[in-house]
C-alpha cells in the first residue's frame, strides 16, 4: 500500500470528527487532513484493504453530512515523534459526485474561512499525541494562547486537546 495523493490536501487545524463505517461497525474518527482523493483519519479501528468503508462527516463550510465511500490505502500503527504524524489510516475515496468533489477541492485550496457574521465565541482546537509531557512545549503553547481542555486516554502515550479563541 504505497499509494500517494496527486491533489492538494488541507490539514485540519481544528478538530473535525467523522464516523467511519466498516461493515456493521461504526468508529468515531478525527479527520487530520482532507483532499478530493481521500483523507487521513486518526483511529485504531481494525480495517483491511478488502473492507468496504464509508466516512460520514460534515464538510467544512457546509451544513449537511456527506457519506464518502472509501478504501484503505495505508496505516500508521504509532505516533511518529519526529514528524508529529499521529497513528491512523489513510483512505482513498471512491469517485465522488461533482458537487462534493468541487467543495472538497475548494476547501483544500482555500482552507477555513470565517463567516461574515461576527460570533461571540469561536475557538480553534489542536490534538497533540506525545509519549511524555514536555513542560517547555506546554508553556510555549500557553504563551501562544492555547489552553488544555481534555486529555483522553491513549494506549500509546498521551493525547492532549488544546483550544484557543480565534
Amino acid at each position: 500500500m504505497t499509494d500517494r495523493r496527486h491533489t492538494r490536501r488541507r490539514t485540519m487545524s481544528n478538530v473535525r470528527s467523522g464516523v467511519l463505517s466498516v461493515g456493521s461497525r461504526k468508529h468515531i474518527v478525527a479527520v487530520v487532513d482532507l483532499s478530493p482523493e481521500g483523507a487521513f483519519l486518526t483511529t485504531r479501528a481494525e480495517v483491511s484493504a478488502a473492507d468496504e468503508m464509508t466516512l460520514e462527516l460534515m464538510l467544512p463550510r457546509r451544513s449537511r453530512v456527506v457519506r464518502l465511500p472509501c478504501r484503505l490505502v495505508w496505516r500508521s500503527e504509532r505516533f511518529d515523534a519526529t514528524t508529529g504524524h499521529p497513528a491512523g489510516i489513510a483512505v482513498r475515496f471512491e469517485p465522488l459526485d461533482a458537487e462534493t468533489n468541487r467543495h472538497i477541492e475548494e476547501f483544500a485550496r482555500t482552507g477555513f474561512r470565517l463567516s461574515e457574521q461576527p460570533a461571540t465565541s469561536r475557538y480553534e482546537y489542536i490534538i497533540i499525541e506525545r509519549k511524555d509531557v514536555d513542560v517547555d512545549e506546554l508553556n510555549q503553547l500557553g504563551r501562544e494562547g492555547w489552553a488544555l481542555v481534555a486529555t483522553p486516554l491513549s494506549r500509546r502515550g498521551m493525547r492532549l486537546v488544546l483550544m484557543r479563541p480565534l
